[in-house]
């Protein structure tokens, strides 16, 4: 079982990793023959993923092979994507025709001091009653930060403070090989100013847990809420929360803002 330490230290770690949302300097859509800043070669569109051309002394490394004309660099929908190096240590990523640079000594990780949180307190372990959809009924339509429609897996009714919420959960990632659902959720300390002591990140923050697979009571620990990619980074777009999920209560517990080693907040 993951300790609150575990998972501290884990999304810590995630933060500031070679991968992590602090990592990610520039994050590019081409749809036209283009260059990308501050890698070499001049990138364009292709089925499958984008290519890239430049001479070996660009420095630019597809799959481990040096690049020395044009190449296909292939997406991450594929079974296998290509991996990207360049000079200085930066490595590249391709999604949806957009171009990711990860740069594992950037200066937001040179900034960043850790993730402010609120204190742990056992009253924000709260239980819930999960209803999957059914077929006969209308999903409904959540998008992800890309603008694309996220599964609706059903909806979790429970009690926040003083409201009864009838959350809307979708579909996430196997995680150690554990199916699990996600709510993207607001709630009323995401409207109050950063420097506020009771405020979190205002666009949001995600809450996993364990999939059950049908109708069942579910526990939803809020001090797990954690923050989104578009906390750490303006290289990511924010998913929006469902109106469901505005819950109009403060929940003052789980993550509220990166900061600095002077304490201030990220964005």
């Amino acid at each position: 079982m993951t300790t609150d330490e575990d998972h501290v230290a884990g999304r810590e770690r995630w933060a500031r990793g070679p991968r992590g949302p602090l990592a990610l300097v520039n994050a590019q859509h081409v749809d036209l023959e283009q260059s990308v800043w501050p890698v070499p070669g001049r990138w364009a569109p292709a089925p499958g993923g984008l290519t890239v051309t430049a001479t070996a002394a660009d420095g630019v490394v597809v799959d481990g092979v040096p690049v020395d004309g044009t190449v296909l660099v292939v997406g991450d929908e594929a079974v296998v994507a290509s991996s990207v190096a360049f000079p200085d240590g930066l490595a590249g990523t391709v999604s949806r025709g957009t171009l990711r640079v990860w740069d594992p000594a950037s200066d937001a990780i040179a900034r960043f001091a850790g993730i402010a949180r609120f204190d742990r307190s056992d009253a924000w372990r709260t239980s819930g009653r999960y209803t999957p959809v059914s077929g006969l009924e209308a999903p409904g339509s959540v998008l992800d930060a890309a603008g694309d429609p996220l599964e609706v897996a059903g909806h979790i009714e429970t009690a926040v403070g003083s409201a009864t919420v009838r959350l809307l959960a979708v579909r996430s990632a196997v995680f150690r090989g554990s199916a699990r659902l996600q709510l993207i959720v607001q709630d009323a300390t995401s409207a109050l100013g950063e420097d506020d002591p009771g405020s979190t990140y205002s666009m949001g923050r995600f809450l996993y847990l364990d999939d059950p697979g049908t109708a069942a009571d579910v526990t939803l620990d809020w001090n797990l809420l954690v923050l989104p990619p578009c906390a750490f980074s303006y290289q990511f777009a924010c998913p929006i929360p469902p109106a469901e999920n505005r819950i109009p209560v403060p929940i003052t517990a789980g993550e509220r803002h990166p900061v600095d080693a002077d304490g201030h907040v990220f964005h």
